[in-house]
C-alpha cells in the first residue's frame, strides 16, 4: 500500500504559506490518500533536473508541491511546496537521499 512522508523542509514551507493555501496542501494530501495513482494528482516530471525521482503536483493553480517519486517500493516523499515556479527552480538542482 502506499505511504505518503513529508520532510521537515515540507513542512515548513506549508507552514509559511497563507492558511488558504495550507487547506489546499491538506485537500491534496486526502486526495493523494484516496487514490495516490488517479490522473488527478498530475505528476509532472521537471526537465534538467538532478533527481529522476522528483515529480511536482498541483495544489492549485498558483502553488505546486515537489514530490520523490519512487522507482519501485510505495513510499512517496513529499518535499517542498511553492509558488510554481519557485517550486520548479528549488527543485531542479537537488538530489534526495532516504534513509
Amino acid at each position: 500500500m502506499p505511504q505518503l512522508a513529508m520532510t521537515d523542509d515540507f513542512l515548513a514551507a506549508m507552514a509559511k504559506l497563507p492558511k488558504a493555501k495550507q487547506k489546499k496542501v491538506r485537500e491534496f494530501t486526502k486526495k493523494w490518500h484516496a487514490d495516490p495513482k488517479s490522473n488527478a494528482i498530475n505528476y509532472e516530471k521537471i526537465n534538467n533536473v538532478r533527481d529522476s525521482r522528483v515529480r511536482t503536483v498541483r495544489i492549485d493553480q498558483q502553488y505546486r508541491a515537489v514530490v520523490l517519486h519512487p522507482d519501485d517500493g510505495d513510499v512517496y516523499v513529499l518535499v517542498w511546496v511553492d509558488n510554481h515556479d519557485e517550486a520548479m527552480a528549488w527543485a531542479r538542482n537537488k538530489e534526495f537521499g532516504v534513509n
